[in-house]
């Protein structure tokens, strides 16, 4: 009786749970989302992508390293870099641009223009503009001028002339809309480059100067200061090529002529240091180049008041 009475008590608690765990399987509840994922990361923050809060960051980092670096330019003194670097960028391509002044000398622009047809020729010059800026080289031996009258550039004597205007700065030489020659002045002297061209704009002779001598001429000097030139020796391509010139202390003309390739041809001259009536002394005449060795003729001979001691009438070809 007692084991039957277990039996059913038996049988009845096992249908009890079976019951409870039927009403589990179709119960229509939902579960509870847990809302923390998102904040915690995937898997609740087991694992992370590492750009959860990454945008943030970057934009705290960049904030940070602005202010370090405008501190760090401002602590070397230079401040608004940006600013200064493009004023002096303008400053720059301004003084480029520059074309009323040459060597930091005011220049005006004159053009000169003679000659018709085949022959027509425009001469674009820069003189010095201020007269008082005007401050000639006692050893140039040519000194370039601006003629009004003749309208063209012209290297005779300039004493006494007050229409002279002393070439300074480019000039171009432009024969029937072709260049054919162009370069620089200064106070009258070739200076820089040289160009000369042929008629189809190609290039014929190319020349350097320095303040009226050629470019790399050994000059030598009376004086320790290098202010009063003895002589100078022309140097063309690194041959002596050229005008020799050489001068007294008080800077006059002692002796001129031409050499080539240190060979004496032409016409050399020989000067008083002063003379009353002219101050040439001796004129002698050498062989055409270098390879004539005929002897030199003396040519004409004067005294220091300018009286012909000497003179040869023989005629040369």
């Amino acid at each position: 009786m007692i084991i039957r009475k277990l039996h059913i008590l038996f049988f009845c608690f096992v249908g009890t749970i079976a019951n409870g765990q039927n009403n589990a399987v179709i119960s229509n509840k939902k579960p509870v989302i847990d809302t923390t994922v998102k904040s915690k990361g995937i898997l609740g923050g087991r694992l992370s992508t590492g750009l959860e809060n990454s945008l943030d960051q970057f934009k705290q980092e960049s904030a940070d390293w602005k202010k370090e670096s405008r501190a760090f330019i401002e602590e070397m003194g230079i401040k608004d870099i940006g600013v200064k670097a493009r004023i002096a960028t303008r400053k720059i391509k301004k003084k480029l641009v520059a074309k009323d002044e040459y060597v930091n000398i005011k220049t005006d622009r004159r053009l000169g223009q003679y000659g018709s047809g085949n022959r027509s020729t425009v001469e674009e010059i820069n003189v010095v503009k201020f007269v008082e800026d005007e401050s000639l080289s006692t050893y140039a031996q040519e000194i370039w001028w601006f003629d009004p009258n003749q309208s063209r550039i012209v290297n005779s004597s300039i004493k006494d002339n007050k229409t002279a205007q002393i070439c300074h700065g480019p000039f171009k030489k432009i024969v029937n809309n072709v260049i054919i020659e162009q370069g620089f002045f200064f106070m009258g002297t070739k200076d820089g480059r040289w160009e000369t061209f042929g008629p189809e704009n190609e290039l014929e002779n190319k020349v350097y100067y320095v303040r009226g001598f050629l470019a790399g001429s050994n000059i030598t000097y009376h004086d320790d200061a290098k202010k009063k030139i003895k002589q100078v020796v022309p140097n063309f391509y690194g041959k002596t090529r050229g005008n020799y010139l050489s001068f007294y202390l008080s800077g006059n003309l002692k002796e001129d002529g031409k050499l080539d390739d240190s060979v004496r041809i032409g016409r050399w001259r020989e000067f008083y240091e002063f003379g009353a009536g002219g101050r040439l002394k001796k004129e002698w005449r050498y062989g055409k180049d270098k390879f004539d060795s005929s002897e030199p003729i003396l040519m004409v001979e004067r005294d220091s008041q300018g009286k012909i001691i000497y003179q040869n009438n023989q005629k040369f070809d």
